[in-house]
């Protein structure tokens, strides 16, 4: 209040009397507040965001809908049985990522940083690839506009969202990959991901390209682009350059498993999808490592299969079922350290499978060699992630159902995607969108079990907000899907 009293004793005294020394007209400026932001400050926070909401999604929602978590009780299941879902908690953070990120390129131009800039694209481009593809088609090149006065943006297709030239995914990933090119040198205060290592950035920066361009395949060539990032050679070289960000160990912003109520915890079973590939593949190390023994299992027993179990879609389990499935690691740790619960966007595992998935399509060369050897680095990468060796990732790759078969297209897509699937456990919903991509592996519908009519839905609900603060543009997107909202609208990408 005294603020706004000074402005008004001010500016009625220059009316009043008809003048005022220029010193007076500065007494209203703060000088404990910020005229611009903080570049060091916003970029850490932004880096934050997006790691840590995309962790915590994925606890909260995204391993149900990935299929690797089962929920025992329908107090808590809806959300693993496809109950027709906003969201809109991330929706929000990733637009106040988008928006964060946009004001960082803005300050980076102003400053002539070109590393700024870079990371500030790459941070932005994420933010949105989470957006449209987890909603489908978004407010977009409007929706950063606040400061020019447009608090209710349209909507825009899907497609224009990774191609626009000027605000797109992959224009503005390559941009930034050219920039740090051009411009290697330099510092970036306030990077916690990887301290100020332009070749790192890059190296995040082409794996997400990588993602995005296979992602938009079936509509899109993406081979030359595709060909011309492998042919550079900045790429992931090891697990160690995974784009992961160690969460603390308490509030805010721990991995949310940590302190969880014990019951909440209970409830969550390795999912009966996730187990029956661990069990068909014989991945011992990877079932121990993510989950405790069943209640039949006898303490000190050798290793066994039959020790460990999944619990499928229900909507309450039987004591059954209960006994035979596993919950989720209790310390959800692996040794000294806790692989098991950093933030990961994406890994080298990943880029290697997405490679090992081109080289066989021929989107880049190498053809069915190349697509083994990228396929046997994403299995020790997706290993070594997790704090297991390369030994016994090298171990499991020559199990019967995990040595890489090239007898036909087929047969080598099944393993690739498999393999990427399980190795992307705690990514966000990345293993539910690639299933959107492939249908593979073959998901469980769940029957009556599953609230989205016996289906797997493609895409979230629009937020609630979106109908009321935004509803002319909320009713013309409806309009473009059918005229009725629809979990089950396709994205632009999908078959």
């Amino acid at each position: 209040m005294k603020k706004y009293l000074a402005i008004f004793t001010v500016t009625l005294g220059c009316l009043v009397l008809g003048s005022c020394k220029k010193e007076l007209q500065q007494v209203n400026q703060n000088p404990n507040a910020l005229e611009s932001p903080d570049a060091t400050t916003l970029l850490s926070n932004t880096i934050v965001t997006e790691f840590y909401n995309n962790a915590n999604i994925v606890w909260t929602l995204g391993n149900g809908y990935d299929q690797y978590m089962s929920f025992s009780s329908s107090y808590y299941d809806q959300p693993t049985r496809y109950i027709p879902e906003t969201n809109e908690p991330y929706w929000t953070a990733m637009y106040e990522a988008a928006r964060d990120a946009n004001t960082l390129y803005g300050l980076g131009q102003q400053k002539n940083d070109y590393f700024l800039q870079a990371a500030a694209l790459t941070l932005r481009s994420y933010a949105f690839a989470q957006l449209t593809e987890l909603w489908g088609d978004i407010p977009f090149s409007q929706a950063l506009q606040g400061g020019k006065g447009i608090y209710t943006p349209s909507y825009d297709p899907q497609q224009k969202v990774y191609t626009d030239p000027d605000l797109g995914i992959l224009p503005s990933l390559a941009r930034a990959d050219s920039l740090l090119k051009a411009h290697p040198a330099g510092l970036l205060p306030g990077d916690l991901l990887y301290s100020s290592s332009s070749t790192s950035w890059r190296k995040f920066i082409n794996a997400l390209r990588l993602r995005y361009l296979l992602r938009v395949s079936s509509k899109m060539d993406p081979s030359a682009e595709m060909q011309s990032i492998v042919t550079d050679g900045t790429l992931m070289q090891s697990a160690s350059e995974s784009a992961d960000l160690n969460l603390p160990t308490s509030t805010p912003y721990n991995f949310v498993s940590l302190t969880e109520r014990s019951g909440d915890y209970a409830v969550k079973y390795c999912n009966s999808t996730l187990f029956n590939v661990l069990d068909s593949t014989g991945d011992t190390a990877r079932v121990t490592s993510y989950f405790n023994p069943n209640s039949t299992a006898a303490q000190g027993a050798p290793f066994s299969f039959s020790s460990y179990g999944g619990l499928p879609m229900v909507v309450d389990a039987t004591s059954p079922q209960l006994a035979q499935a596993s919950n989720f690691n209790t310390s959800f740790t692996n040794g000294s350290n806790q692989p098991l619960i950093k933030a990961r966007l994406i890994t080298y595992a990943e880029q290697e499978f997405i490679l090992a998935e081109a080289a066989l399509k021929g989107y880049i060369a190498g053809g069915s060699a190349a697509a083994k050897n990228y396929y046997d680095n994403g299995v020790i990468g997706a290993f070594t992630d997790i704090g297991l060796s390369a030994t016994v990732a090298q171990n499991y790759l020559t199990h019967p159902g995990v040595a890489f078969d090239n007898s036909s297209m087929a047969a080598s897509m099944n393993q690739i995607i498999t393999q990427k699937w399980v190795g992307n456990i705690n990514i966000g919903f990345e293993g539910w969108i690639e299933y959107r991509r492939t249908g593979i592996p073959n998901f469980q519908t769940g029957g009556s079990a599953n609230l989205n009519n016996g289906v797997i839905p493609s895409r979230f609900l629009y937020p609630t907000s979106e109908k009321t603060i935004n509803s002319t543009n909320y009713a013309t997107a409806i309009q473009n899907m059918g005229s009725s909202e629809t979990t089950t609208y396709k994205a632009w990408w999908e078959k």
